[in-house]
């Protein structure tokens, strides 16, 4: 079977590589393809280059379709608190993620797990499931379902601004964005005019009287205080300057005691 294979992403490269494994030809579109496969591509199709493959394209997807269609699933998954994702083969079309459902895996979202390592999970998961529905599908063995677009929800490009933390919200809402945008584009605040990115983070819930992004003296450095609780980060990194501890970071900057993050 003669398979093009479309994918922009440097992680791309392991759905190629899966499909030569398991004894696919990868050609050129003007080499009659049988069958199109889309992963980490990013693009919309027009229906002219949709209809070249002669059973048309498949696309792995990493969300629950219709749940999180759009470009950042994995991330729009964890920020909401999704305690599920997993990967979605589907049929396309022209318009993004709208596609009949081929074949889904469900992967369970763990309560430290990062964009990155959720990632890699699927990544596996997403492989294998490619690889056991091309023979299906091409033998008419699966018959698409059609997305239930009552439930349909959307995910948005995620842009370097959306890692600016919010010091009103929960410890658990900034645990969640620390969490779904690591390590790009990153989480951050402002400390004496700098970007000091926050890399991790621990939550403590407790009633306080400070300020939203106050920082407080903690048995590991520092805390930072939000709404009904502290953020505690592990690691951090003033801008233009290497990844520290807030122990250490207090040596040179203990003036953060008492300042209030923007």
């Amino acid at each position: 079977m003669k398979i093009v294979f479309l994918g922009t992403s440097k992680f791309s490269k392991i759905y190629r590589d899966a499909i030569v494994r398991a004894g696919y030809e990868i050609v050129k579109m003007e080499d009659s393809p049988d069958l199109g496969v889309i992963a980490y591509y990013g693009k919309i199709l027009p229906k002219k280059i949709l209809d070249i493959p002669k059973m048309g394209f498949i696309n792995v997807h990493y969300s629950l379709l219709p749940r999180w269609r759009g470009p950042s699933p994995i991330q729009a998954a964890i920020l909401a608190g999704d305690l599920k994702t997993g990967v979605t083969i589907s049929k396309v079309a022209p318009k993004a993620d709208v596609g009949g459902i081929i074949a889904q895996e469900e992967a369970s979202i763990l309560k430290n797990e990062t964009y990155f390592e959720i990632e890699r999970k699927l990544d596996d998961i997403g492989q294998a499931l490619l690889v056991k529905s091309i023979p299906e599908w091409t033998s008419g063995k699966i018959i698409p379902w059609k997305q239930d677009e009552s439930s349909a929800t959307y995910s948005k490009l995620i842009k370097t601004e959306d890692g600016h933390i919010d010091w009103e919200k929960t410890p658990e809402e900034i645990s969640r964005q620390i969490r779904a945008l690591s390590p790009n584009p990153g989480t951050f605040t402002f400390f004496n005019g700098k970007r000091l990115l926050i890399l991790k983070a621990s939550t403590e819930t407790a009633k306080h009287n400070l300020n939203p992004g106050e920082v407080a003296k903690s048995d590991t450095g520092f805390k930072i205080a939000c709404q009904n609780g502290f953020i505690k980060p592990p690691i951090i990194k003033l801008e233009g300057k290497r990844e520290t501890t807030p122990e250490a970071f207090l040596r040179g900057h203990r003036e953060i005691i008492g300042a209030v993050l923007k």
